[in-house]
């Protein structure tokens, strides 16, 4: 199946969760490693005579362009992550919508999952439980009209 998804926000429950753990991971990530480069900076350089607070100071500054790259990089992070969940995402949500068919006792089309997309051997399995399911819905067909034909009553 090679349909390119239209919308990135596929589970917003799932894929939202995802993004603040990131969200907070990276922040997390960043002010460390920005206090760690800073301070051994300030502590391994600096001209003499100058304190350990105008040092900081000074190795902040130098920091400051680092810092702004990185925070305009973070949102093109953000945007693959949710690109990237969508492979494990997707198939779950359409993996869900084929068991809510098949739990209501509609038709249900053999599930296929886009060729990027993890798990392509979940809806291998979920079409063989389904073609089962068919099977049994048409013996089970075939018996109650054997049964009427014989004059029993078939309960529903």
């Amino acid at each position: 199946m090679n349909h390119k998804r239209t919308q990135n926000f596929v589970d917003s429950k799932v894929q939202g969760a995802l993004l603040k753990r990131i969200v907070c991971h990276w922040v997390a990530f960043f002010i460390v490693t920005a206090m760690s480069i800073i301070l051994l900076q300030a502590l391994l350089s600096g001209p003499e005579g100058s304190t350990l607070g105008e040092r900081i100071w000074k190795e902040a500054g130098e920091f400051t362009l680092v810092g702004i790259v990185l925070l305009c990089l973070f949102p093109a992070f953000l945007l693959d992550t949710i690109r990237f969940s969508n492979r494990f995402v997707g198939p779950v949500g359409r993996l869900r919508k084929f068991l809510r068919q098949l739990g209501q006792d509609k038709n249900t089309e053999h599930c296929a999952f886009r060729d990027a997309d993890f798990w392509s051997e979940m809806a291998e399995e979920f079409n063989g439980v389904a073609d089962l399911v068919e099977a049994q819905k048409s013996e089970i067909a075939r018996l109650k009209a054997q049964l009427q034909k014989a004059g029993v009553s078939a309960r529903k």
